[in-house]
């Protein structure tokens, strides 16, 4: 369970940091970009620790997750290195891509925490 915790946390935060960036009239700042690189470290290894209970759930939907996960944690660094070349219509993906990952992980995790 604590895990599990550990990476909601991780993907909230995360979500809070590219809602802010995306936001964001200035860019975005060093701090943001570290406590980002910390969540993708403690998701990837929260996520690793959970990936057994998914597999049992549905290993073709921890596949999926596990493979959009680590697309997210590119798409934000890629996000956040040009961020002012970039439409709003990638800002959207990236805002949406972040929820449809913590939505597959709610999936797998069977509404838990909750």
């Amino acid at each position: 369970m604590f895990w599990l915790w550990m990476h909601l946390f991780a993907w909230i935060v995360l979500l809070i940091v590219v809602l802010s960036a995306v936001h964001s009239k200035d860019g975005v700042g060093r701090l943001a970009k570290m406590i980002a690189r910390i969540c993708y470290v403690v998701a990837i290894i929260s996520g690793i620790m959970l990936l057994t209970y998914a597999w049992k759930a549905s290993p073709i939907l921890a596949i999926v997750k596990v493979v959009l996960a680590i697309g997210l944690i590119g798409f934000c660094e890629i996000y956040f290195s040009r961020e002012k070349n970039f439409r709003s219509t990638i800002k959207v993906l990236l805002v949406a891509t972040t929820i449809i990952v913590g939505v597959i992980g709610f999936v797998l995790a069977g509404g838990r925490p909750f």
